[in-house]
Formats: structure tokens, sequence, C-alpha cells
């Protein structure tokens, strides 16, 4: 599916997950002695839009849910969310969120996705009307 013509029914769109942690990715950041980057693999690569609608969720969370996560900023990096936290945090803390941030972008995506699917069946049945108007009118004249 191309970000320009989402017209798509949102039932086949194959939401986005978090599959594994990529291990060969995921590394110590530089200058810390606890903290790591953690590449999440996602089951697919994400469309821009996929993208802005996590960047919007990721802020909204509630807040206990941002505070249990250390107000971390996820990155999305091709294939890959990345969080930058310690080690032990991940299970408990991180990927929970992670998993409530995908799963809220996921709904949110599949609607703006219906969104931009019915205004895109009302841009062309609008077209559709215009040429019908205009193909009458020719059909009226007479050229000899």
């Amino acid at each position: 599916m191309s970000e320009s013509n989402l017209n798509t029914s949102v039932e086949s769109i194959a939401d986005i997950r978090i599959a594994r942690i990529n291990t060969d990715k995921t590394h110590k950041t530089n200058g810390s002695y606890t903290k790591y980057q953690v590449y999440f693999e996602m089951s697919g690569t994400p469309l821009q839009a996929w993208r802005d609608i996590f960047g919007r969720e990721w802020k909204d969370l509630k807040p206990t849910s941002r505070q249990q996560a250390g107000s971390q900023e996820a990155d999305i990096d091709g294939r890959f969310l990345v969080v930058q936290c310690p080690l032990e945090e991940v299970a408990t803390i991180h990927l929970p969120v992670l998993k409530k941030a995908v799963a809220a972008t996921n709904k949110a995506f599949k609607r703006y996705v219906q969104e931009e699917a019915t205004e895109q069946k009302l841009q062309n049945d609008v077209w559709r009307q215009e040429r019908k108007a205009v193909e009458d009118m020719a059909e009226s004249l007479h050229f000899e």
C-alpha cells in the first residue's frame, strides 16, 4: 500500500506488532554504564503516517505509563522501535508501555486509513460527476 493511495480496506491492514528484541543491534549507550539502546524489532516497516501517529500516541500515554517508562523517547528506526534504558527495565516497564502505544497506534492508523479512503471516494465521486456533466454537454452538441 502506498502512502499516497490509502484506499485499501481497513480489514486488510495488518497490525504492526513488536516481534522481538534484536540482540545484534542492541548495545550499551556511549558514556553510560547502565543504559542500552534497545532495538525492538517490529513485524513490518511502518508507513510514515503510522510513525506520525505513533509519535502522538507515545506522547499522549497516561502520565503513569510515561512515568513508569521514565518519560523515555521511543524512536523509530526503519522497522525498529528504539528505547534507551537499563536492560533490567525492558520486561517490566518498557515493553508493556511500548505494546500499549503500538496497539493504540494500530487502532488510530486504521481510523486514519478509513477516513482517507472515505475522502478519496468522495473526491472520485465529484470527479465522476464533473466528467459526466462534461460528457453530457458534449453529447448535446451537434457538429457538422
